[in-house]
């Protein structure tokens, strides 16, 4: 198994949802403004999720629940722009 290429098949697919989310949801912002707070209320959702995952399965690596919630911020970020108050900071 060539373990290069997958690494790298892998890092593309993630970089291409990254890119569809923050497409989405930066159209729906401008075309309705109300659902700016809608789709924050959908990261903290996310970012929630990964805090709950970490801790029910204690065998999740701490360094990869940690680089989750970083992504989720960083999307967040991008998307609705930087917060005053990180909501969930790492």
């Amino acid at each position: 198994m060539d373990y290069d290429h997958e690494i790298k098949s892998l890092a593309a697919e993630t970089l291409a949802l990254q890119a569809i989310l923050i497409g989405i949801t930066d159209r729906l912002v401008k075309s309705s403004p109300e659902m700016r707070s809608v789709i924050a209320s959908g990261f903290d959702d996310a970012a929630n999720y990964v805090e709950h995952i970490a801790l029910k399965y204690t065998s999740a690596a701490p360094e990869h629940t940690a680089k989750a919630l970083q992504i989720v911020e960083g999307l967040r970020a991008t998307a609705l722009g930087k917060p005053d108050k990180p909501t969930h900071v790492v």
